[in-house]
């Protein structure tokens, strides 16, 4: 089994469409069809589905997409391994973070590693928690930035706990304090916020036996402070979000105060690639060195 071959059926996998893989690896569109037909050859049966709309995976392709993963995965490693050997520090790290670490914390790690490692490679995705989680268990990234309360059944190692803030409209009456009691939550209209920072905040609201009034859930964490500044009820966001939102926000620490540990974790079960070695522990000194400047 080429194993190029199989880096192809991922990357369709992933971009749904022949074209836009063939374009992102350097092929035409005709010779990577070629070679998904010579792997389905090859197997004994079709992988994909063809439609105006793009490819999808057929019921086998699903059951051979954790082979061919994994495959992929181990021949990395074995690159990376045979590069440390030879004293070169090169690869490719697949990395999963949440906005918040994504634009406020990322951006300079990526530069400093850079310029440490010039030859690794950093592939960068943005989403939720519970998106994070999914692409570690099925080894789609390498690591990724978690909260503590996400990363159950993760090798999870901490970086920085953050808190999160009540965040009101300016004109509500509870907003001329600096606190805000936790179970006063149930008077107003909550905002559920994105990011994946509703993780912790339903850890508060049960050990608080909280029920709150919820008006909207967003996907986003911006809308959500869009929508109290507008007056559509209340939030709560933690500091590293509302530092990567900017602007000014009436904000209130809770009682009792409620903390995120954001941390980097790995699958439990998979070997890191020596790459990905490298990037954990750059990331972790990188923020013990910015906890110790403060």
């Amino acid at each position: 089994m080429n194993i190029e071959y199989c880096r192809l059926f991922l990357k369709t996998v992933r971009l749904g469409s022949f074209t836009a893989a063939a374009e992102q690896s350097g092929y035409t569109q005709s010779a990577l069809s070629h070679i998904i037909s010579s792997m389905e050859h090859e197997f004994g049966f079709a992988l994909f589905t063809r439609s105006k709309a793009g490819v999808a995976l057929t019921q086998e392709g699903e059951r051979m997409l954790p082979f061919i993963r994994d495959a992929v995965n181990r021949v990395d490693i074995a690159l990376q391994a045979a590069d440390e050997v030879k004293g070169l520090k090169s690869g490719k790290v697949r990395i999963g973070a949440f906005s918040s670490v994504a634009i406020c914390r990322l951006p300079a790690i990526i530069e400093e590693f850079g310029s440490v490692y010039p030859n690794i490679e950093l592939d960068v995705r943005v989403d939720t928690y519970k998106v994070i989680e999914d692409w570690l268990v099925n080894d789609m990234i390498d690591c990724g930035f978690l909260s503590g309360a996400s990363s159950k059944g993760m090798t999870f190692f901490p970086l920085m706990e953050d808190r999160l803030l009540a965040v009101l409209p300016d004109a509500h009456p509870l907003s001329v304090g600096s606190t805000l009691a936790a179970n006063s939550i149930e008077e107003m209209d909550f905002i559920v916020p994105g990011e994946g920072s509703n993780y912790d905040i339903g850890r508060l609201f049960r050990s608080e036996g909280i029920m709150p009034k919820v008006r909207f859930a967003v996907s986003d964490d911006y809308a959500a402070a869009a929508m109290v500044k507008q007056g559509l009820g209340m939030t709560i966001l933690p500091e590293l979000t509302l530092e990567g939102i900017g602007g000014t926000f009436n904000t209130l620490e809770l009682e009792p105060e409620c903390i995120r540990t954001i941390g980097i974790a790995a699958k439990k079960s998979a070997a890191a690639s020596p790459a990905c070695k490298a990037f954990m522990d750059f990331v972790k000194a990188s923020f013990n060195k910015a906890a110790n400047l403060k």
